[in-house]
């Protein structure tokens, strides 16, 4: 299976997205859980959970200043920028994981994020969908 980049780029959203917004499946009719599955195993990876053991209301810096060549360049981009850059459109959830743009609103319609309860109910999800023993976390 070959993914170009911008397919490559959608798919790391939704996968970043999926782990940032419990409540997402909530509020639209698309699930950020159905995420593509080719071969036989299906690797599963988090990092840095910053030990949120219960969900918050998240949100992404609205300034990173890059430094001369880095300025303007990922991962040197925000708001505007960043949707524009990465071809996101505004309000969406994509929007939402990794922007600051109308926080308030975002949040009252995507609600809370993380906590450990969530990404254990998500693994489980993940898993189940590979099959027995085609899952490595």
């Amino acid at each position: 299976m070959s993914l170009s980049r911008r397919e490559f780029l959608h798919t790391l959203s939704l996968a970043a997205v999926a782990g940032l917004l419990p409540g997402a499946a909530r509020a639209n009719t698309a699930t950020p859980y159905q995420l593509p599955f080719a071969g036989n195993v299906r690797l599963l990876h988090m990092t840095d959970t910053h030990a949120q053991l219960m969900p918050v209301y998240y949100r992404e810096p609205s300034v990173n200043i890059g430094v001369g060549n880095a300025a303007g360049q990922p991962p040197h981009l925000t708001g505007e920028d960043f949707l524009r850059y990465f071809g996101i459109e505004q309000g969406t959830r994509q929007a939402h994981a990794f922007t600051a743009l109308n926080y308030v609103g975002q949040a009252l319609e995507y609600g809370k994020v993380g906590g450990f309860a969530h990404l254990k109910t998500l693994v489980d999800l993940l898993r189940a969908e590979a099959g027995e023993g085609n899952s490595l976390l």
